[in-house]
């Protein structure tokens, strides 16, 4: 059922043989249902401001907001109810619960009623006033008639006809109304021609009482606009005895709550991204402008110590980008956000941005939220982010996500991938080629052996580098210090870089075992790599190989996980040949002799006390 608007409720709607015949076929397997009311609303509703803001408003009868093009235009197919829609920009479809079952009988008597009621409204009202007092009180009465067949709930159904084109991928969200917890979402796709979901009720119902009032919201993910849909059935069902499972085989999807994951291995976050309103700052900013902002004093406090601990920190916000900058730069805290995404596209898409702007994985992100649905499609959308509301942030600084060592390096990391923003700048606007500016850039690596003085920062290297550590180790602060023991095997070597633009501090360790010409371990940063400091620093450690191994090989441990291709990838590129030793786990060779390439365009300054392999030799 659709609420009472202006558009008439007797639209022809010609669809496929087959396609009518399925709708019939769900129809018919539906013992009662629970006659939820729909309506077009906008995923992006800052009302009554953005009435008067908003380039997309388009007013109704009633004032509000058109959403689809031509409304809901409804019709018929046998005894099943049919709803038209064409997207537009930020268009959803809304309901309500709580779900009361009525018989399927009763529920046809009331669609029919329903049908009369409102195309009389919608077409005989005597004036403007009459309209909104009687649409007014239908949708009313609709919503708050009394269920005649109580009783078991089997699932919520959904299901559309898409003409042709590519797939529409959708969220249905379920959420207390009014409520911050209990979030339900699952992800769909509509293809051409008929869809059928079901998601079973005991899965919703595990995160939210169907009892009382909630919504429930169908949004399309990314833009949809100009795409036409046609919904037939869109109800909590109970099925006839024996054709559940029958109408379940045919169409059912997997439904997911976020949160309700494959458990994995806990890991320290990188990076915080923010929402604004009503979570950085109490307020809309569309509504009240930067004036009436008020800045959340717990956000603030954990903006600046998540920054002294040297996680990274970003926004994604719905908002108009020049006025939440400026917002932003009026209390003081822009400089703390890198690559802030700012706009009206979904918010994983600018989470999705971030991550590759800084280059690193998106496991480590934590996303909070004032608003349900964006945590939801969040959740929903990147799984390995996680997604909290902004009542966590009181209690984020204690997290275990956030217990991190806290460094020089640390408390300089926004400023590196700032001075970083500026040396990508410089080469966009530059005429050369990419060696060419990097020789211009005058890096210096530095290398040296691992002292007392960055033993912490040697840990936080171990337990932050993924993605270019060749062996996954993840050194303890006992592990580091034993490194140092004078009758080790293992010598471990610091490197550290600075460029004309600034200081990266240390940003990699190597480990070597003495009595071999094997690499244990090799961890870099990120922010160094592809500017040939690997380059560099592999044909300097060959130098000093080369000195007892005259004509042998380099070999690098390798133990392959869930997040360190990147370090294959640079291994392959300096000419290194994989030996594996099993699924996970190899040896990494290559001839000591061979030159690297590019391998100057750093220069290296050797601070070492001791060769790694001269203890071996004596």
């Amino acid at each position: 059922m659709y609420e009472t608007v202006d558009n008439r409720a007797n639209t022809r709607i010609t669809l496929p043989a087959e396609t009518r015949q399925k709708f019939r076929e769900l129809a018919a397997a539906v013992e009662a249902r629970s006659l939820m009311i729909w309506g077009e609303h906008c995923s992006e509703c800052a009302f009554p401001t953005c009435y008067a803001s908003c380039a997309f408003y388009t007013p109704r009868r009633d004032g509000h907001c058109r959403r689809f093009a031509d409304g809901i235009e409804q019709g018929k197919t046998g005894n099943v109810a049919l709803g038209r829609v064409r997207f537009r920009r930020w268009a959803k479809l809304e309901g309500a619960g709580p779900v009361r079952l009525f018989s399927h009988k009763n529920a046809l008597a009331r669609e029919w009623l329903d049908r009369v009621v409102s195309s009389l409204i919608v077409s005989f009202s005597p004036s403007q006033t009459f309209y909104f007092r009687a649409h007014r009180y239908w949708n009313q009465l609709k919503a708050t008639t009394v269920a005649s067949a109580p009783g078991r709930v089997d699932a919520f159904v959904a299901e559309a006809w898409l003409a042709s084109g590519p797939p529409v991928p959708l969220t249905v969200t379920f959420l207390p109304d009014g409520k911050e917890q209990g979030l339900f979402q699952s992800r769909f796709e509509l293809r051409a021609g008929y869809n059928r979901f079901v998601l079973p009720c005991a899965e919703i119902s595990a995160h939210l009482d169907l009892s009382e009032r909630f919504l429930v919201q169908i949004e399309p993910i990314g833009d949809a606009a100009g795409r036409e849909v046609v919904f037939g059935l869109i109800d909590f069902v109970r099925f006839v005895a024996g054709a559940g499972a029958t109408i379940e085989d045919r169409g059912q999807i997997e439904a997911k709550a976020p949160g309700a994951r494959t458990a994995k291995r806990a890991r320290t976050a990188k990076c915080v991204v923010w929402d604004l309103d009503d979570t950085l700052w109490h307020g809309t900013l569309a509504e009240v402008g930067r004036e009436g902002l008020m800045l959340n004093p717990s956000a603030l406090a954990t903006v600046i110590e998540l920054d002294r601990r040297g996680i990274l920190q970003s926004i994604a916000s719905k908002n108009d980008p020049d006025a939440a900058l400026a917002a932003l730069q009026a209390f003081g805290i822009r400089d703390y956000f890198l690559f802030p995404q700012i706009g009206w596209s979904p918010k994983s898409a600018g989470i999705r941005q971030i991550a590759e702007k800084l280059d690193i994985g998106l496991d480590t992100f934590v996303f909070i939220d004032d608003q349900a649905f964006e945590r939801g499609e969040v959740g929903e959308t990147l799984p390995e982010v996680t997604a909290l509301p902004h009542t966590d942030i009181p209690n984020l600084l204690t997290s275990p996500l956030f217990d991190v060592p806290a460094t020089a390096e640390s408390a300089k990391r926004r400023t590196l991938y700032q001075i970083e923003e500026r040396r990508q700048a410089t080469f966009a606007s530059s005429d050369t080629d990419y060696a060419t500016f990097l020789r211009g850039c005058r890096i210096r690596l530095e290398i040296s052996d691992l002292s007392v003085a960055h033993v912490e920062r040697a840990y936080e290297l171990s337990q932050r580098t993924n993605q270019l550590n060749v062996s996954g180790t993840k050194y303890s602060r006992n592990d580091i210090e034993a490194l140092m023991d004078p009758s080790s095997r293992h010598q471990a070597y610091l490197l550290r870089c600075e460029d004309r633009f600034g200081d990266y501090g240390v940003v990699g360790m190597c480990v070597v075992d003495r009595q071999a010409a094997r690499v244990q371990s090799f961890m870099m940063s990120c922010r160094v790599q592809r500017k040939r400091v690997e380059q560099s620093f592999f044909a300097w450690l060959a130098k000093q190989l080369q000195a007892v191994h005259a004509g042998g090989t380099v070999e690098v441990s390798y133990r392959r996980t869930d997040r360190n291709q990147a370090v294959v990838k640079m291994l392959e590129q300096l000419g290194f040949t994989y030996r594996p030793e099993s699924d996970a786990i190899g040896t990494f060779t290559r001839p000591l002799e061979v030159p690297i390439a590019d391998d100057d365009v750093v220069e290296v300054v050797d601070l070492t006390t001791m060769r790694p392999l001269e203890i071996a030799r004596n």
